[in-house]
Formats: structure tokens, C-alpha cells, sequence
């Protein structure tokens, strides 16, 4: 049997979503597959090649957005936007002056 899944890069991501998109395509835990990242990279004689493997991936697994770019500069949602505009901005209505002394 075929299945239809693909690897991607997901948005689940820490730097550039390859450990989240490898743990969704295996159905996992993202933490599980960062945490073996983490750990295969810390053991001597072996660092450069797993960041080597860790940046192949970054290049060769797509990503489910459309350009480099928005890979690496991820926008925030519109949502979110809206949402900080009018936390950061507050509007008086109905001020009266007062001399204080």
C-alpha cells in the first residue's frame, strides 16, 4: 500500500521546521525527534555531520509555504496583528482638563 503523506517542513517549527515535519509525517511528538537532534549532536566526532544532515534537509524537504523568504522570516497572522493594534493603543473619550495643585 501507497500512502499519500509527504514530507514538509511544517510551522510547527523551532529554527526551520525539519524536526517538526519529520515528526509529523512519523506522527510523533516534535520534541522526540528535536531531543535526538540535540543529542546526536552533542556526541563528539559527530556534531558537524548532524548539523550538515539538519541543513541538507532544510534545502531538499519542501516547505509548506511557497519561497525561501517566508521559510525564514515567518509573518505573523493577521489575526495577531489586529489583535496587537488594539492592545497597543488606547483611545480617551469624554477627557476634561483639571489645573492640579
Amino acid at each position: 500500500m501507497k500512502s499519500n503523506k509527504k514530507m514538509k517542513r511544517s510551522n510547527n517549527r523551532m529554527i526551520f521546521g525539519v524536526c517538526g515535519g519529520i515528526a509529523e509525517y512519523f506522527g510523533i511528538n516534535s520534541w522526540i525527534i528535536r531531543g535526538i537532534f540535540i543529542i546526536l549532536a552533542v556526541i563528539p566526532h559527530s556534531t558537524f555531520l548532524i548539523i550538515g544532515i539538519y541543513l541538507m534537509c532544510t534545502v531538499l524537504i519542501p516547505s509548506e509555504e511557497s519561497s525561501l523568504f517566508s521559510t525564514l522570516f515567518k509573518k505573523p497572522t493577521q489575526k495577531y496583528t489586529q489583535e496587537k493594534r488594539k492592545s497597543s493603543r488606547k483611545i480617551l473619550k469624554d477627557v476634561h482638563e483639571k489645573d492640579i495643585r
